[in-house]
């Protein structure tokens, strides 16, 4: 039994990144911080800070807690309880990867805390479980631009050092959501029948990535299919901006957030985004992210200091937690 207390840390990731629909994402420099120490009593404690804190359980249901006990299941330990202490600049249900954070801070703890020996293979066998983006698990493990594609019985994957001058701006329509509940993709359209396109716009954004110099040269002026889980009022029309200097205008992830990503000014899009969305009477917020070519594998070496970062779009103090033994 460990008796010392571990901290993870894990980047916010986009998936369906540029439209490249379930192939790609990108890492992020937002964090998911997860401070977490063992107990004997069988309880769960869970503070969280950060936005979007109603979304997030305060009991075993957690992705954190979930994830945690099954990479003890797998080696035959028993789970005894612990104290979960979240603190999160990683927006909750809008397509910014954040159960894919939950679920790899959760495996990462309990590898640290209880010398589990998780090899990478071991840690995205278990991570599919819970969360069945393989773009978005492997751009949060490695960082950077990540191609995922299938190929035989698994995943094969392509990372991209992304340049730091790349801003992704994400417009957040604010819509009520019920936490744990996706829509389901309907099974054809668009989405399903051209995987081909998808896939090709990926190795598009991975040659640009590491020729920047060529920006001119990448085509992402179509207008992007609406793959979002959770459509709102507005989000078609948002995908259809085009402004110069903006690469591109696409869902990020499960939505129903819309990435708009340039190399200079993107005032004038993320202006015409909000007012798609407006026009509909549907508000909606501002927030900014860059790249992060350093994903979890390297952030999370075994350590015993704990030492909280500042967190990043949080400001000087942090919101008020609730805590709930369960």
């Amino acid at each position: 039994m460990a008796n010392q207390s571990v901290l993870v840390r894990v980047p916010a990731t986009v998936g369906n990144f540029g439209g490249a629909l379930d192939c790609a994402a990108l890492a992020l420099d937002a964090l998911l911080n997860v401070k977490v120490t063992p107990r004997l009593d069988g309880h769960v404690g869970i503070r969280y800070f950060g936005e979007n804190g109603e979304r997030v359980p305060r009991d075993r249901s957690s992705l954190v807690v979930r994830a945690m006990e099954a990479a003890m299941h797998l080696r035959q330990l028993e789970f005894t309880g612990a104290d979960f202490e979240i603190y999160s600049s990683v927006p909750v249900a809008v397509g910014l990867g954040s159960s894919t954070a939950a679920v790899l801070a959760g495996l990462i703890a309990a590898d640290r805390l209880f010398r589990l020996g998780l090899d990478d293979k071991a840690v995205f066998d278990l991570a599919s479980i819970y969360e069945s983006r393989a773009d978005n698990l492997r751009a949060a493990w490695l960082g950077g631009f990540v191609i995922c594609t299938e190929e035989g019985i698994s995943p094969a994957q392509q990372r991209t050092m992304v340049p730091e001058n790349f801003v992704l701006r994400v417009v957040i329509p604010e819509t009520p959501l019920v936490p744990g509940i996706r829509q389901a993709r309907p099974s054809g359209g668009l989405a399903c029948q051209d995987a081909s396109g998808h896939a090709s716009r990926a190795a598009a954004l991975c040659e640009f990535f590491a020729r920047p110099g060529n920006g001119k040269s990448l085509a992402l002026a179509a207008p992007l299919p609406a793959t979002c889980e959770k459509d709102v009022p507005g989000l078609q029309d948002a995908l259809k901006v085009r402004t110069p200097g903006v690469l591109g205008v696409f869902v990020c992830g499960s939505g129903p957030a819309v990435g708009i990503l340039a190399q200079e000014n993107s005032a004038q899009a993320v202006a015409a985004v909000q007012a798609c969305f407006a026009r509909h009477h549907v508000a909606s917020s501002l927030t900014e992210f860059r790249p992060s070519n350093a994903g979890a594998r390297d952030w999370n070496s075994p350590q015993r200091d704990i030492a909280l970062p500042p967190m990043r779009g949080l400001g000087a103090s942090l919101p008020k937690s609730s805590f709930v033994q369960v």
